[in-house]
């Protein structure tokens, strides 16, 4: 595709990389800020959850080198196209007036549940691309993650009350 640029699985690994610091961040400040017990003690387990995906990304990471990834690579540009320009994981002005609204916990789960599906797409998508086997593994485990973290934010948004 002309006027498009080649992404490898290596520049993929660290998109996905850079996705999940984001998380940790968003997910950090929201355990620090949320208004109730239950919403502090999510938010905080799902931080430390992305610092176990970055450790695995890590790892992923050690495995590749550019070329190894797949032989189309350029159906990930939406996908990657997508997480550049916009704003998954609000940066730290829409945060912060995020925060300051009444409804700051349900905007952030809301934000959450969002991201969390568009990540578990991307980590399904890279887990049928990956030519390894580990590369499959890795990706796969990611998106169940990814799947598993939508599942329960939106439960807690189905069950919240502000209490």
């Amino acid at each position: 595709m002309s006027g498009t640029k080649y992404f490898s699985g290596l520049e993929v690994i660290m998109a996905a990389k850079e996705v999940e610091k984001n998380g940790h961040r968003f997910y950090s400040v929201m355990a620090e800020r949320a208004s109730t017990p239950l919403l502090k003690e999510l938010f905080t387990w799902l931080a430390q959850d992305e610092v176990e995906h970055l450790r695995r990304l890590n790892q992923l990471e050690a495995n590749y080198q550019e070329g190894v990834f797949a032989d189309c690579e350029e159906e990930f540009l939406p996908y990657l196209s997508q997480f550049n320009s916009a704003k998954i994981f609000p940066d730290a002005d829409l945060l912060e007036s995020i925060l300051k609204s009444d409804s700051a916990d349900i905007q952030a789960l809301d934000m959450a549940i969002e991201a969390e599906e568009k990540f578990a797409e991307y980590f399904l998508k890279a887990s049928t691309l990956a030519q390894t086997e580990d590369g499959k593994e890795a990706f796969g485990w990611l998106a169940s993650e990814e799947v598993r973290h939508a599942k329960i934010l939106k439960e807690r948004r189905a069950n919240y009350s502000g209490d």
